[in-house]
């Protein structure tokens, strides 16, 4: 997608690693342990997690952050040569969670999931992800609080911006169950602005209760942040956790 093109050189700046979403992860999934990491981007999150002791498999679509994922992990892995984890990145799609087989967990943050094209595939996905988990294992993910935002047809996003780059994102809301995400970046070494966008699904909490219950899940939780609040759906985006 042209869109990551954009920000993909960038991304670690613009969305910066969380230690409170490696906390979370950890308290429900302590290492060792095998995870799949859905839309990974550049691999921050992933590799933090193998330096933690996971063994993660971190797949994204956008081959300029694979790319990226992979000198990243060349160098961690020169850095942990007696490391018995390991960490691997691939360009394809979260689908390809259904090769993978007893995993402890199943994560796919950044709004990734609702970049799936219809509801039905988000279902056979929830699906997949059962099936791909161990007896115990969890599927975490996050996504915007869309039941805020379809009720107010609006979203306020924050403006990213340093001494390189100016980085602004926004929704419109076209006829249809779909809102376009567009985003802009300029260089402000070169000048240069350049815009591009995506259709995105709104997907709402009840929606995903039921998707997740019809896989399967038990143990549905919703909260409002990585430190564990409980979802209001005031929140901005929507932390959910679930088990097999």
């Amino acid at each position: 997608m042209k869109i990551y093109d954009l920000i993909a050189d960038n991304y670690e700046r613009i969305f910066p690693l969380e230690k409170e979403k490696i906390d979370f992860i950890q308290k429900l999934i302590p290492p060792p342990a095998k995870i799949f990491d859905a839309g990974c981007a550049t691999g921050e999150l992933a590799l933090a997690l193998y330096t933690a002791g996971y063994s993660v498999y971190g797949v994204d679509l956008n081959t300029a952050m694979i790319t990226r994922a992979e000198q990243a992990a060349s160098l961690r892995h020169t850095q942990m040569q007696a490391a018995e984890n390991t960490v691997e990145f691939y360009s394809e799609d979260m689908r390809s969670v259904h090769t993978q087989k007893n995993l402890s967990a199943v994560l796919c943050f950044g709004n990734t999931l609702v970049h799936l094209p219809n509801r039905d595939e988000v279902s056979a996905f929830f699906t997949s992800v059962y099936e791909s988990l161990n007896p115990e294992g969890f599927f975490i993910f996050q996504i915007l609080n869309y039941d805020k935002i379809l009720a107010e047809k609006r979203v306020s996003f924050q403006i990213k911006e340093d001494m390189n780059f100016i980085f602004k994102r926004r929704y419109e809301f076209p006829p249809g169950e779909k809102v376009d995400f567009i985003i802009e970046f300029t260089d402000k070494n070169t000048e240069e602005t350049q815009s591009d966008s995506t259709p995105l699904l709104p997907l709402q909490k009840k929606d995903l209760y039921l998707f997740l219950e019809n896989a399967g899940f038990k143990n549905i939780r919703s909260y409002s942040d990585y430190k564990g609040t409980k979802s209001d759906l005031s929140e901005f985006a929507t932390v959910y956790t679930a088990q097999k």
